[in-house]
């Protein structure tokens, strides 16, 4: 409980707290609920107000603490029983922003003097606002450090997309946004990886061939290979794909014509998922890629995906491979959403 008059005692850092120089008032436990926020009052009384209990641990209240020039803080009030003032300039830190609430000396078990008057506690009050705005900071900081870096490898991994590939900026980060939610990894792990797998590689190999490879990998497609079909006179960037199916009876025919890579992989999805919906049940699906004038890496995680898809719903798939490689395309891997 507080002494008579509920006065207290303040160091100069609370008097400034309160917008006050030190001796310019008398603290007391009415001053200090005259500033603060009328919400938060009643919380704050109970504190200051609250006996003290042997052996305990005192209490704590947060609070808004308005100045005399209307300024508003968030502060933390603490009250400790049976604590020695004495030892309170010891435990005050550099910014001694503490306040003491006593009457006379304190009893040694934190209750009451041998004439009855009520022990002391000592109070610490301190500015959360500081520490706050110190730690929200750093952490912008920290964010806008990690969002430059990440930017910069983004920006990177779509400058490799649009040289491979012969796409414009907008589809090259649409590109890495795919990949990213298809492959159920971020946008910069895409990118990360793409990047990764640049350095080092033959001159005269298709960047092509190395992005889809990479991309393979993020997936673990099972029997995926860095390898490639080319016609000889293969269409010029940026490369295209068709997929049309057809129905014939209960088989379904996809046929495929073009080129499938990573820049194609969404509508080579697409098309495979529009024609998976549309076979009847215990029917066959047929993927015929007779045509297609390059097959890379990336397919086979994207039909091995289907083929597991297709099994689940009970249906038989068979793919027709081109003529000049025949991918291995098993049905093993991690499971996941074309």
């Amino acid at each position: 409980m507080l002494g008579e008059g509920d006065a207290l005692a303040w160091s100069e850092p609370v008097f400034r707290m309160h917008g006050f120089e030190p001796g310019d008032v008398v603290p007391s436990a009415a001053l200090m609920l005259a500033h603060c926020h009328r919400d938060d009052r009643a919380a704050l009384e109970a504190v200051l107000r609250a006996a003290p209990v042997p052996g305990g641990d005192g209490s704590s209240v947060r609070y808004r603490l308005l100045d005399t020039a209307g300024t508003e803080r968030s502060v933390l009030a603490v009250l400790a029983p049976g604590v020695d003032p004495r030892h309170a300039a010891r435990a005050a830190d550099g910014d001694g922003q503490h306040s003491s609430v006593h009457d006379g000396t304190p009893a040694a078990d934190g209750t009451a003097h041998h004439d009855g008057r009520p022990a002391e506690r000592l109070g610490l009050l301190i500015d959360l606002g500081a520490e706050i705005g110190a730690t929200a900071a750093r952490r912008a900081d920290d964010m806008l450090a990690a969002a430059i870096a990440s930017r910069e490898v983004i920006d990177q991994a779509k400058g490799a997309a649009m040289l491979a590939y012969g796409l414009d900026g907008e589809a090259a980060f649409e590109f890495l946004r795919w990949h990213s939610e298809h492959l159920n990894v971020k946008v910069r792990g895409v990118a990360e990886r793409l990047l990764q797998s640049l350095p080092g590689r033959p001159a005269d190999r298709d960047p092509r061939d190395v992005l889809d490879a990479a991309l393979a990998s993020l997936g673990a497609a099972p029997g995926a290979t860095d390898g490639a079909v080319r016609g000889t006179d293969g269409p010029t960037l940026p490369t295209s794909l068709a997929v049309r199916h057809t129905t014939e009876g209960r088989v379904v025919v996809v046929r495929l014509q073009g080129e499938v890579d990573a820049a194609t992989a969404p509508t080579l999805v697409a098309g495979l998922s529009e024609a998976l919906k549309a076979v009847p049940a215990r029917g066959t699906l047929v993927i015929d890629g007779g045509e297609l004038l390059r097959l890379g890496p990336v397919a086979a995680l994207h039909i091995a995906r289907l083929r597991r898809r297709a099994e689940n719903a009970g249906v038989q798939l068979r793919i027709v491979p081109p003529a000049s490689a025949v991918p291995e395309m098993r049905p093993e891997g991690r499971s996941a959403s074309m």
